[in-house]
């Protein structure tokens, strides 16, 4: 399964269980404007993919392929976000969400 592929089994397993989440997008991107060339970027540098709020916790889950590794700036947000209270964890199959929702 691919890493799209994943994260479209989460993101629509989550609505179906109505968990509160939303697709976190983040990057960089140059444009031009009225002749001038522009850097832009957009989300926290290494937030995850998915953000979800459930019983007053905040999870975040960084969609990962079989051999997808986390870049520095990724593992430096998982360990400020788990200092603060949340939960961060690297998804590598549906499992890996549904283990933090059990009934």
């Amino acid at each position: 399964m691919t890493e799209k592929e994943l994260q479209r089994q989460v993101l629509d397993w989550l609505r179906i269980k109505r968990i509160f989440h939303w697709r976190n997008n983040s990057g960089a991107m140059t444009s031009s404007y009225k002749g001038k060339s522009r850097f832009m970027r957009f989300g926290a540098i290494g937030s995850p993919d998915i953000f979800a709020v459930c019983g007053g916790w905040i999870y975040g889950f960084e969609i990962k392929g079989p051999k997808g590794k986390l870049s520095p700036e990724q593992v430096k947000f998982g360990i400020a976000l788990e200092k603060a209270g949340g939960r961060y964890q690297v998804v590598r199959s549906l499992e890996d969400v549904t283990f933090y929702f059990t009934d």
